[in-house]
Protein backbone atom coordinates (compact mmCIF):
# COMPACT_ATOMS: atom_id res chain seq x y z
CA UNK A 1 0.00 0.00 0.00
CA UNK A 2 0.88 3.64 -0.69
CA UNK A 3 -0.09 6.79 0.64
CA UNK A 4 -0.65 9.63 -1.85
CA UNK A 5 0.82 13.19 -1.56
CA UNK A 6 -0.65 16.06 -3.81
CA UNK A 7 0.79 19.27 -3.07
CA UNK A 8 -2.00 22.12 -4.64
CA UNK A 9 -2.55 25.47 -4.96
CA UNK A 10 -5.84 26.74 -6.23
CA UNK A 11 -6.41 23.52 -8.33
CA UNK A 12 -10.04 23.25 -7.82
CA UNK A 13 -9.83 22.91 -11.48
CA UNK A 14 -7.54 20.40 -11.83
CA UNK A 15 -7.99 18.34 -8.47
CA UNK A 16 -11.23 16.39 -9.05
CA UNK A 17 -10.04 14.57 -12.29
CA UNK A 18 -6.82 13.59 -9.97
CA UNK A 19 -8.75 12.61 -7.54
CA UNK A 20 -10.77 10.31 -9.41
CA UNK A 21 -7.93 8.91 -10.90
CA UNK A 22 -6.75 7.45 -7.60
CA UNK A 23 -9.96 5.54 -6.99
CA UNK A 24 -9.60 2.17 -8.85
CA UNK A 25 -5.99 1.71 -6.93
CA UNK A 26 -7.74 2.73 -3.69
CA UNK A 27 -10.56 0.03 -4.59
CA UNK A 28 -8.28 -2.27 -5.31
CA UNK A 29 -6.34 -1.91 -1.97
CA UNK A 30 -2.75 -0.09 -3.51
CA UNK A 31 -3.81 3.29 -2.05
CA UNK A 32 -4.05 3.91 1.36
CA UNK A 33 -4.51 7.13 1.57
CA UNK A 34 -4.72 10.89 -0.33
CA UNK A 35 -3.23 12.90 1.27
CA UNK A 36 -3.38 17.01 -0.23
CA UNK A 37 -1.16 19.51 0.74
CA UNK A 38 -2.76 22.73 -0.25
CA UNK A 39 -0.61 25.76 0.03
CA UNK A 40 -3.52 28.34 1.07
CA UNK A 41 -5.65 28.46 -2.30
CA UNK A 42 -8.44 30.67 -2.87
CA UNK A 43 -10.77 28.60 -4.52
CA UNK A 44 -12.89 25.61 -3.44
CA UNK A 45 -9.56 23.11 -3.57
CA UNK A 46 -9.71 22.51 0.39
CA UNK A 47 -13.55 21.78 -0.18
CA UNK A 48 -13.16 19.59 -3.06
CA UNK A 49 -10.18 17.39 -0.94
CA UNK A 50 -12.19 16.85 2.38
CA UNK A 51 -15.48 16.31 0.10
CA UNK A 52 -13.50 13.42 -1.32
CA UNK A 53 -12.34 11.83 1.83
CA UNK A 54 -8.38 13.33 1.59
CA UNK A 55 -6.84 13.78 4.73
CA UNK A 56 -6.23 17.90 4.21
CA UNK A 57 -3.00 19.75 5.40
CA UNK A 58 -2.95 23.14 4.96
CA UNK A 59 0.39 26.11 5.32
CA UNK A 60 2.65 27.82 3.20
CA UNK A 61 2.65 28.07 -0.53
CA UNK A 62 6.08 26.17 -1.59
CA UNK A 63 5.99 22.57 -3.08
CA UNK A 64 9.39 21.24 -1.26
CA UNK A 65 7.26 22.64 1.92
CA UNK A 66 4.25 21.39 1.13
CA UNK A 67 5.32 17.87 0.56
CA UNK A 68 7.91 17.55 3.85
CA UNK A 69 4.46 18.57 5.83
Amino acid sequence: MISVVIPTLNAETRLPACMAALVPAAIDGLVKEVIVSDGGSADATEAIAEAAGARLIVGEKGRGGQLAR
